[in-house]
């Protein structure tokens, strides 16, 4: 009887433990819930990311593109155009004289019929002549302050040169209705075009022990560009119907500082214009009031102006 009991007692003590589950199995079961799912009273890290924050919303890559992708610009705006010293860009440089290379050779055997092309429409990428006046956002090639000159040789007329872009742009298109009324057929043709650049810093002459300096970032490229055309004219002339032509040289210099043409130096013409064609081209230049000063005092305006050197002063035989 007692073995009987004491088996119950046993029974009943098992039966006990079996339903009840130890502190040790309690604990292991808040630790692996405490690792997947926290507990409403305990704040997590990741609380914070679920949160949505406008300012943080305005620099989420799925709202904008990075900073590293965002344009800067266009072509024409300032941003790219000039550095952080206000300077112009030495690739908008680069475009400007580029620009001014490709509008010269494509528009230059066409100037006795379209006249001088001076700028081109950005918008639609069309070239513009000197006459054309809008509303476009056209860049000219020229500088405003661009200077003609040309040396006859002797002795024929004194050196003339020619300043500012509207008095440039008026002696062109009295050029053109001249020529024009005296030949017909007249037709540029392109010989030679040759662009100078740069003159090479080669180190080679430097000896073994001469200390080598190391380009940085901050070592500005040498802006030296120009343009130099060999191109013929060719026409009859209107009364004796004989051919006509002449052989030119020219060189376009670009400014270091704006990349447009701020020179144009006519290095030879042959044969040379005779005097009369400067007296008729002072002349017509008088009649629209871009002609000399007669004030020795007066610059160059916004006009213009246009100078030849005086002739040497002639002895006094008497």
């Amino acid at each position: 009887m007692s073995s009987l009991a004491l088996r119950s007692v046993l029974g009943a003590t098992s039966r006990a433990c079996r339903a009840r589950p130890s502190p040790t199995h309690v604990l292991v079961w808040r630790t692996c819930r405490s690792s997947s799912t926290p507990a409403p009273h305990e704040p997590t890290p990741q609380a914070n990311a679920v949160d949505p924050d406008p300012a943080l919303l305005s620099s989420n890559p799925s709202s904008s593109p990075p900073p590293l992708l965002r344009s800067t610009g266009g072509p024409g705006s300032p941003n790219s155009a000039k550095n952080h010293h206000g300077e112009l860009s030495d690739q908008e440089w680069e475009i400007r004289t580029g620009r001014g290379i490709y509008i010269l050779q494509q528009t230059l055997p066409t100037f006795f019929s379209t006249g001088l092309i001076s700028s081109v429409d950005t918008s639609s990428g069309h070239s513009t002549s000197s006459r054309a006046k809008g509303d476009s956002e056209d860049t000219t090639i020229y500088s405003p302050n661009i200077r003609l000159t040309y040396r006859p040789p002797t002795p024929f007329p004194p050196p003339l040169q020619i300043e500012g872009l509207s008095l440039y742009l008026a002696s062109s298109v009295l050029l053109r209705h001249a020529l024009n009324a005296l030949y017909t057929d007249l037709r540029v043709e392109l010989q030679r075009v040759r662009v100078h650049g740069p003159r090479s810093s080669s180190t080679s002459g430097l000896s073994a022990d001469e200390p080598r300096t190391e380009p940085t970032s901050q070592t500005r490229s040498i802006r030296e560009k120009s343009l130099f055309v060999n191109f013929s004219v060719r026409g009859t002339n209107r009364v004796s119907k004989a051919e006509a032509g002449w052989e030119v040289n020219s060189t376009y210099t670009f400014s270091p500082v704006t990349g447009l043409i701020h020179l144009h130096a006519i290095d030879s013409i042959h044969p040379a214009p005779h005097q009369a064609f400067f007296d008729a081209l002072q002349a017509a230049l008088n009649k629209i009031g871009l002609g000399r000063s007669s004030d020795p005092r007066e610059g160059a305006g916004a006009g213009g102006m246009a100078r030849t050197s005086p002739k040497p002063p002639t002895p006094d035989r008497s």
